[in-house]
């Protein structure tokens, strides 16, 4: 059973998310389980080894794109090229993570930080083309004081 794990970044990107994701590869790959970090920042020289990497640069919350799509959304206009983003990432996705059985997302479905990443995966959903997916939150935008006025 292989399992792709979501996030916006991953290591060597320091944080708690990508902390948990490391440990959630280590064990992964301790007990003999195949496991994927897809992100679209990190270094897959930072992962566990035997671990694989997936890079997709528009998963990052810091990918110009992103950022700009980010304020225009913050000021209540839903950008141009918003759809256009969120059908990329939808296929993009689909195809990368068809070989997976089981897809962990890490907080990508309870914070704002990517909202075309957040709409693709909705899609994917919605279609039937995540499989086994497990929606992993441990961080909330509307309980985390660092995220409300973001």
């Amino acid at each position: 059973m292989n399992t792709a794990i979501l996030h916006y970044s991953a290591p060597p990107v320091v944080g708690g998310v990508e902390a948990v994701i490391s440990a959630h590869a280590e064990v992964f790959q301790r007990n003999g389980y195949p496991v994927t970090v897809v992100a679209g920042r990190g270094d897959p020289s930072a992962l566990p080894a035997g671990a694989g990497w997936i890079h997709i640069p528009e998963m990052d919350s810091q990918h110009p794109e992103i950022l700009k799509m980010s304020a225009e959304l913050d000021a209540g206009r839903v950008p141009d090229g918003f759809q256009d983003l969120v059908s990329q990432l939808a296929a993009t996705l689909s195809r990368e993570l068809r070989p997976f059985h089981s897809v962990i997302v890490h907080n990508i479905f309870s914070k704002h930080f990517n909202l075309p990443l957040t709409a693709a995966l909705a899609r994917l959903l919605e279609n039937g083309q995540l499989r086994n997916p497990i929606a992993w939150c441990h961080d909330f935008t509307w309980s985390s004081p660092h995220s409300r006025d973001a």
